[in-house]
């Protein structure tokens, strides 16, 4: 045990080592976008996987290094507040959201304070009237969103339900998941599935003499619950698998007496498929460093981003704070199993800032991933691509092949079948 823990250190250590130095030589940062983009090419058909493809200042990457390497979400900071102008998958920069100032008289002030950035614009926006001033209905947050569709956190008469907005089509579509009692945005957390069918909520029970955290799933034509199920930690985070509608989900903690595991989890029987029962090298509990759960485009990689606990805001006199450790480990999204381990430093708070500003990001075409750090010995925002494994059978590797060859808005142009189309989408089981 002790041999492994030196190893896993080591490997931590190196890794964050590597990142600090390569960030410092090299001259990726001088190139033009078009160079980057050749350069790209010809680096992805050589380099092993975890290889630093690219590197640049912040500002090289907002002013098209970013879409030249094939990124279509570019938006690497934000200055919102967790929970208050942005929630974990919703961000008031990178989904376009801006502040409505509201300056007619009868907002009055007491009433602007109450609701943040987020949840006024769209009480005032996408709520009907009749709800919001006659049943009294409030947005106090953005739950989780999927494409056009958004699910809100909604409050009336002091208890938590739940809306559901097509913002594509500017319609609300109804409200399920009324519970009997009103929950803090800290409290909640949700996923829409791949093909858009179902919602997964984590929720605190409200049934009597019970305490913890369930989840409860949703089928959202019909705004019924489907399944619910206990949780054995209230820290357990999921993310479903983007290669199937709705049947599989990653999920944290969900094992009882395993709270540092992550497991695989059909829906909607909860069954337990595999679990790898060490996802933390040096805790035996997940909480409170792990952030967020994600997986890659293609679903062949489950990756766990941890960060350091606690508030790493800024100090109100001296200005000062110190950066925050992301380690990011790798997971094969069949068999849960451990793959790799990157770490780097950040200059954000991981307890109130959003979470855009440490979370990795992944090119269109599923290959790469970008994240943006900080060397210790300057505060300047650099950002670095790293090449994926790519995994799965040859159809997959054809997929990263075309999606290299071809830009996004031209594929669903190609002369080629409807079902292969949406296969190079990644949309779940071809639909």
């Amino acid at each position: 045990m002790f041999k492994m823990a030196s190893f896993a250190q080591r490997r931590r250590k190196r890794a964050c080592r590597m990142g600090a130095e390569e960030s410092r030589n090299g001259n990726y940062g001088l190139m033009c976008a078009s160079a980057v983009e050749a350069n790209m090419n010809k680096q992805v058909q050589s380099a092993r996987p975890w290889s630093l493809l690219h590197q640049c200042s912040l500002d090289q990457w907002n002013n098209g290094h970013g879409v030249a390497a094939a990124f279509s979400e570019t938006t690497m900071t934000c200055n919102g507040v967790v929970f208050k102008d942005c929630s974990p998958s919703f961000c008031i920069n990178r989904q376009g959201l801006l502040n409505v100032n509201k300056s007619e008289p009868f907002f009055s002030f007491r009433r602007k304070s109450k609701f943040t950035k987020m949840a006024e614009h769209f009480e005032y926006n996408h709520i009907p009237a009749h709800l919001s001033s006659i049943q009294n209905f409030h947005v106090n947050s953005v739950l989780c969103c999927q494409g056009q569709i958004v699910i809100l956190h909604l409050v009336r008469n002091l208890m938590t339900q739940f809306g559901i907005i097509d913002l594509k089509a500017n319609k609300f579509l109804g409200i399920f998941g009324n519970q009997r009692v009103e929950f803090i945005n800290e409290a909640l957390r949700g996923e829409i599935s791949p093909d858009g069918s179902l919602c997964l909520i984590k929720l605190p029970t409200t049934r009597v003499g019970e305490t913890g955290f369930v989840f409860q799933l949703y089928k959202l034509a019909t705004k019924e619950l489907l399944s619910e199920v206990n949780l054995a930690y209230n820290h357990a985070l999921f993310v479903f698998d983007p290669r199937f509608s709705t049947s599989r989900i990653a999920v944290t903690s969900f094992v009882g007496g395993e709270d540092n595991s992550l497991s695989l989890i059909r829906v909607p029987t909860w069954e337990v498929m595999t679990t790898n029962s060490r996802v933390d090298d040096f805790n035996s509990s997940l909480n409170p460093n792990l952030k967020d759960l994600k997986y890659s485009r293609d679903g062949h990689l489950i990756f766990a981003v941890m960060i350091t606990s606690g508030c790493h805001c800024k100090e109100k006199k001296a200005r000062k704070c110190q950066p925050i450790d992301v380690s990011i480990y790798v997971f094969d999204g069949d068999t849960a199993q451990t793959l790799h381990c990157i770490q780097y430093h950040r200059y954000a708070c991981g307890q109130h800032s959003c979470l855009v500003n440490y979370m990795p990001v992944l090119s269109e075409c599923g290959s790469r991933m970008a994240i943006v750090l900080n060397d210790l010995e300057t505060p300047i925002d650099h950002v670095q691509i790293y090449k994926l494994p790519i995994r799965g059978n040859l159809q997959n590797r054809c997929r990263v092949r075309i999606l290299h060859t071809f830009p996004p808005e031209t594929i669903k142009n190609l002369p080629l079948p409807r079902k292969l189309i949406r296969y190079l989408g990644f949309q779940p089981d071809y639909l």
